[in-house]
């Protein structure tokens, strides 16, 4: 019986197929490279969400990915293969993250506050 892959899966938005397949092709990694990549992201958001600005406070860390992955995937995706999946390099892969959020957010208002 074959064994089950271990190569992630990656959650993308229809609209960046495209990007993500020109990722996959023009970089052609391997498996092990798409999991330390995957891995990186993964807590690459995580910190970012944790210290995310005070305008995303009300974003739950679900919803902090799920903005990054509609705005963002094929960047983020292409910039920790390009960083090999380097564990040493999560600040360096939040700090992309941040700047291709706020990139984006600078053509849409901010979540509202809710008040009290």
């Amino acid at each position: 019986m074959p064994k089950p892959s271990r190569t992630p899966a990656f959650n993308t938005p229809e609209h960046h197929l495209g990007a993500m397949a020109l990722v996959l092709i023009v970089r052609n990694p391997e498996d092990a490279d798409l999991r330390a990549a995957a891995s990186l992201i993964d807590n690459a958001t995580e910190a970012a969400w944790a210290l995310r600005p005070d305008h995303l406070v009300p974003l739950a860390k679900e919803e902090y990915r799920q903005l990054i992955d509609y705005f963002a995937a094929p960047h983020v995706f292409d910039f920790a293969l390009y960083l090999e999946g380097d564990r040493k390099q999560i600040r360096t892969l939040m700090e992309h993250i941040a700047t291709q959020l706020d990139d984006a957010l600078a053509h849409y208002p901010a979540p509202a506050q809710p008040t009290e």
